[in-house]
């Protein structure tokens, strides 16, 4: 009977812990910033997660709602700071400049010929002014990773069937991949590109869909998988179809498990 009293006690007290634990996740600390275009601005939401520094996740396209909450919940447990563009709900950013209205994708001018080919793209007219307000828009982002900074993890939802893990099997852009790996019990859609051969090796390991990209010849886009591919960081792009919260949740995991 002591003993048996005795078990239960024991349960109480680790049923206890066990609670305080699971519950005592990190606050964010947010702080907004904002760009300004003139008459508009763009606002820059930091969430700080505990102390932690290192990891970073990046969400650039406000349309992509899911990938941000699963950054958010991740980031709950883990801690790190996630960076996000406050755009309405848009996927493309726009600004007055020179009485022109302006628009460009967010993931396409961390390089001066990927937010040439942007600029140019999506607008009939583009002038110094309106490419020096992009490239100072740029930096402006670029300022809010710390230089701390040990893992970059960008997160992005896509369509169904629109953009996939297909996009890059061999013979379709070969020149951007080093290696691939498809698992075919999983949605193509849910995929990661990396730029890290460990980083590829223990993603492959939890049999997700992974791309190795080939920094050196990649086609520059104007990304951040390009800016990032020639830097000495571990950078992950995460795709995961638009919805697939819980998918993207075990994705950001999947990272996070390969880190350790």
């Amino acid at each position: 009977m002591r003993r048996f009293i005795l078990l239960l006690f024991c349960l109480k007290i680790s049923s206890f812990c066990f609670s305080q634990t699971d519950s005592s996740l990190f606050t964010p600390v947010v702080t907004t910033y904002y760009f300004d275009w003139g008459k508009d601005s763009t606002g820059i939401l930091v969430s700080q997660y505990g102390s932690r520094k290192g990891l970073v996740i990046i969400h650039l396209h406000d349309d992509e709602i899911s990938s941000a909450e699963a950054a958010k919940k991740v980031l709950g447990h883990t801690g790190g700071i996630l960076i996000e563009l406050g755009n309405n709900g848009k996927r493309l950013v726009s600004f007055k400049k020179e009485g022109k209205k302006v628009q460009f994708d967010p993931n396409r001018i961390f390089t001066a010929k990927g937010r040439s080919q942007n600029l140019h793209y999506l607008n009939k007219t583009v002038t110094p002014g309106i490419t020096r307000s992009v490239k100072a828009f740029t930096a402006f982002i670029l300022q809010k990773i710390p230089k701390s900074l040990v893992t970059l993890v960008a997160v992005h939802n896509n369509q169904n069937g629109n953009y996939s893990i297909n996009s890059y099997k061999p013979g379709t852009y070969s020149k951007d991949v080093l290696k691939w790996y498809k698992n075919p019990k999983r949605d193509p859609d849910n995929f990661f590109i990396v730029n890290n051969n460990e980083m590829f090796k223990g993603i492959k390991k939890q049999y997700f869909n992974v791309v190795l990209q080939n920094s050196m010849k990649a086609t520059d886009d104007g990304s951040l998988s390009v800016y990032y591919g020639k830097k000495n960081l571990v950078y992950v792009n995460i795709e995961t179809q638009k919805g697939k919260l819980d998918e993207q949740v075990a994705m950001l995991n999947a990272v996070f498990n390969t880190l350790k």
